[in-house]
């Protein structure tokens, strides 16, 4: 993964499933930071703060679709 923040330009740019993809592998990145952190062996300590706020901004655009979607069948429905 890279070590520059994610914009949430390029997060809402994505589709779904990219967005899905992306949040598991920085997940599964943030576990294999945290592992190295506690052994010692991790460089770069910053890299922990990055991904994670990359992490909620996936997961705040996600909950913005999601809302949005929930308004139009709220305002359009039966």
């Amino acid at each position: 993964m890279s070590d520059k923040p994610l914009r949430a330009d390029e997060i809402r740019s994505m589709s779904a499933e990219e967005r899905l993809k992306l949040l598991n592998e920085l997940r599964r990145e943030i576990v294999r930071l945290y592992s190295q952190a506690r052994a010692g062996t991790l460089t770069n300590v910053a890299k922990i703060r990055i991904v994670r706020k990359n992490i909620a901004r996936i997961l705040t655009v996600i909950n913005e679709e999601r809302k949005k979607t929930e308004t139009k069948n709220i305002n359009h429905g039966p």
